[in-house]
């Protein structure tokens, strides 16, 4: 029983009738009705507690009569707000957790690829640090419900891929900070060099038309120094040129990549089949919006002799060469696809999705480090044939083998050009005079 009561009830009942006494102006049927009936259904004075106080019909302080059976509750509109209350700061307090925990699980969802905004200001394009090794650690974590790489038959795969109704994100490359650092070094020196050369180039021309050494006539010294200025402006603009399309390189360097599968707005399939591929690229000045391309499958291609997948790292794309292009048809200018990032499945999607090759074309070709073996053991074997034919200095031999060869070759070509040509009318006029 709470201690401050501005007004205590009475209770007060006899044999089988209870009656209710309180404040004035409230009224407690309910209440009145269940101490009625309270000799019939068992309920124990001692069980009935009072919470809470009322003066009136406007109940500062929720109150209600607790019994064994169920609770009744006075005020119902301000006890039912106050409980929402209570239960947004609970749930709230539920979800407090610790401060390092929190922070983790934010660097979790940062390397989740797909999770993180890109950002194109100046910041999101250069290190934090002169320690460029730290830029060239991994840092995306598998997506979840992606296949595993490596694991199932690229039809499988394939097929998995075909049968997704909405925008799947198949692949997103890592920061692309060191690509900017190089590009924009390699662009100021190249313009660097141009312009010094320039510089150089255009003052000994001038040298030479006021010096006039070979003393020259007016006339041949301004075609001379026209000539020179020419020359000069050609080879200092090739660097400098060189310069500029390194400026342009961060633009074509592939961020994501969607598969958008052949299924419109409204969730039906598309009459004719095609699907998309969208992705994204740097745009050229920072805080910019994010280029956005988009293009039927099958018109962006990779390079007839290049391979995505190699078989090394994760999604086994791992290469010497760090990127490969992407070609749009009858385009020059490729798009460069880095090849450390998140890959769905893995490089063998993508031999499958930028060429025209069929399914058991790309599963059953060799990776690109058993071409190199096989060309190599081939290699050998031929070495280990001709060590074995010619013996001692057997490289020499060889190579004068070759040289024997090649004259010979010569010597005949030089014999048939000497040698007069008959053509095949003289020929048959020839045969027709004999039989004459």
């Amino acid at each position: 029983m709470p201690k401050k009561l501005r007004q205590k009830p009475k209770i007060c009942y006899r044999s089988t009738t209870v009656y209710w006494l309180c404040s004035k102006n409230l009224t407690t049927s309910i209440t009145s009705i269940m101490l009625l009936f309270r000799p019939l259904v068992g309920i124990r004075m001692n069980s009935l507690t009072v919470k809470g106080a009322y003066n009136s019909l406007v109940l500062p302080n929720p109150a209600y009569r607790k019994f064994s059976v169920t609770s009744y509750y006075l005020n119902k509109n301000l006890i039912d707000s106050r409980n929402h209350e209570k239960e947004v700061v609970s749930q709230h307090a539920r979800q407090e957790i610790p401060a390092e925990i929190f922070e983790k699980k934010q660097v979790i969802s940062r390397r989740i690829p797909g999770e993180t905004p890109q950002e194109n200001d100046l910041k999101s394009r250069f290190p934090a640090s002169l320690h460029f090794e730290k830029e060239a650690v991994p840092t995306l974590l598998p997506r979840p419900g992606v296949p595993a790489p490596n694991k199932y038959p690229l039809a499988r795969l394939y097929d998995a891929l075909t049968k997704k109704t909405e925008p799947e994100l198949i692949y997103e490359a890592e920061p692309h900070k060191l690509y900017f650092v190089f590009c924009y070094a390699f662009a100021l020196l190249f313009m660097i060099y141009g312009l010094n050369a320039f510089h150089i180039g255009s003052g000994l021309a001038w040298d030479m038309y006021e010096n006039n050494d070979l003393k020259l006539a007016e006339t041949q010294k301004k075609i001379q120094l026209v000539m020179h200025l020419g020359i000069v402006t050609v080879l200092s603009a090739m660097p400098f040129l060189a310069g500029i399309a390194f400026l342009f390189v961060p633009s074509r360097l592939v961020r994501r990549i969607w598969y958008l599968p052949p299924v419109s707005s409204t969730g039906k399939m598309r009459p004719d089949g095609q699907a998309f591929v969208k992705f994204t690229t740097h745009p050229l000045l920072p805080n910019r919006p994010t280029p956005v391309y988009t293009f039927p499958l099958g018109e962006l291609q990779k390079s007839i002799t290049a391979k995505i997948y190699s078989g090394k790292g994760f999604y086994g794309t791992n290469d010497s060469s760090f990127f490969f292009f992407l070609k749009e048809k009858g385009k020059r200018i490729p798009f460069v696809v880095d090849r450390k990032g998140f890959f769905w499945g893995d490089g063998r999607v993508f031999d499958l999705l930028f060429s025209d090759d069929p399914i058991e074309k790309v599963e059953n070709a060799k990776k690109i480090d058993d071409i190199y073996g096989d060309m190599i053991r081939e290699r050998k074997h031929k070495e280990h044939e001709l060590k074995k034919e010619l013996g001692f200095g057997w490289r020499t031999k060889a190579s004068a083998k070759l040289m024997k060869e090649d004259i010979q070759k010569l010597r005949q070509l030089v014999s048939n050009k000497n040698v007069p040509t008959v053509k095949n009318e003289e020929k048959e006029d020839t045969q027709i005079n004999k039989k004459s």
